[in-house]
């Protein structure tokens, strides 16, 4: 059985902070593309991809550093929040920002699965299954927050304007990712594969 390898070597946080940089750039890019269209916040596009990528390369914590330092910078950049007291403010930083990337990274728990499977088809399973789950987790942290911080009558009350408002963009966030993941999988397979060419990783 394939074990996940060393994150923590030279060449394992280079390909984090390579990786997270590409997320980190196309989320600021797809945040630019849908200004206004989401007023309080969400854009499509394919940031959780990177993150993706290397939970089916490396594992479970590459992915979960890589959303770590993703939401830092996340909020590096500024961020937008509602509440009326200090302490829900905090949770609501913990549920739009802190945890929304990193949530992605379960994705990782199909990491060992996926590298000993025998076939293009049982890979792209386990990487629908896990794209969908660690999607759907970011899309629960942005829908509580929707309820508790961003309340809203219309549509029915603030549960369905959360679910509708924050679908409207996870959806397609999650159908594109998981859509991008198997076309790399199908034709560029070496991308999940860091012995490519029998070079182990570092100690």
């Amino acid at each position: 059985m394939k074990k996940e390898n060393k994150t923590f070597s030279a060449r394992g946080m280079a390909e984090i902070a390579i990786m997270t940089a590409i997320a980190f750039g196309l989320d600021f890019l797809q945040g630019g593309l849908w200004r206004g269209v989401f007023v309080n916040g969400g854009s499509i596009g394919l940031a959780m991809v990177p993150i993706l990528v290397l939970c089916y390369r490396r594992g479970f914590l590459s992915g979960l550093i890589s959303g770590i330092v993703l939401a830092f910078l996340q909020m590096l950049g500024g961020v937008y929040a509602i509440a009326d007291s200090w302490y829900k403010v905090l949770f609501q930083i913990l549920l739009d920002y802190v945890l929304a990337y990193p949530v992605v990274a379960v994705a990782g728990l199909f990491y060992v699965p996926f590298q000993n499977a025998k076939s293009n088809k049982e890979k792209i399973g386990f990487v629908a299954i896990g794209s969908t789950i660690g999607g759907i987790l970011k899309f629960l942290c942005h829908f509580l927050a929707g309820v508790l911080f961003w309340p809203n009558n219309a549509l029915g009350g603030k549960y369905t304007y959360s679910l509708i408002y924050n679908g409207g963009y996870m959806l397609p966030n999650i159908i594109l990712s998981i859509a991008i993941m198997i076309v790399l999988v199908v034709k560029v397979p070496s991308v999940f594969n860091y012995e490519k060419g029998g070079n182990k990783d570092e100690q």
